[in-house]
């Protein structure tokens, strides 16, 4: 995957995204939770960034087990960062109402959706191992 093939494709999931995360708040009552909503949005759109470019750097390394490694962590690390942050919102927040968690879950899908096919993409780009030894 080409960089500005993933820009194009980061372009419309961030305005699926915002489009989405626009709707909610429209529809729901969730003032209270428009720091939280910006603030995801923006987390989960720089992570995307840095995802794309540790897989593209990854991918093409001597180590084939570095790209599903590196993959495997950062997804974790978002899983927990996310997690944390829709925690302490909670805990320290005491928000109103729980409906805050959809417009959450929505960008966090949808930025996640774009991880994978990027990250999908790149890997079938990139060369089988070569099966041969050096030795005759």
């Amino acid at each position: 995957m080409t960089y500005p093939r993933f820009f194009q494709l980061f372009a419309a999931a961030a305005l699926i995204a915002a489009g989405g995360a626009l709707t909610c708040h429209a529809l729901l009552p969730l003032d209270y939770a428009v720091p939280l909503t910006v603030g995801i949005f923006i987390l989960l759109s720089l992570l995307s960034l840095g995802i794309f470019w540790v897989g593209k750097r990854t991918a093409a390394a001597k180590n084939k087990f570095l790209f599903g490694n590196a993959f495997l962590g950062i997804t974790m690390v978002k899983l927990f960062l996310c997690g944390g942050v829709a925690a302490a919102y909670i805990l320290l927040g005491a928000p109103e109402n729980k409906l805050f968690i959809i417009p959450f879950f929505l960008i966090y899908l949808t930025f996640t959706l774009l991880e994978v096919v990027a990250l999908v993409k790149i890997a079938a780009e990139t060369p089988p191992p070569s099966t041969a030894t050096g030795e005759e």
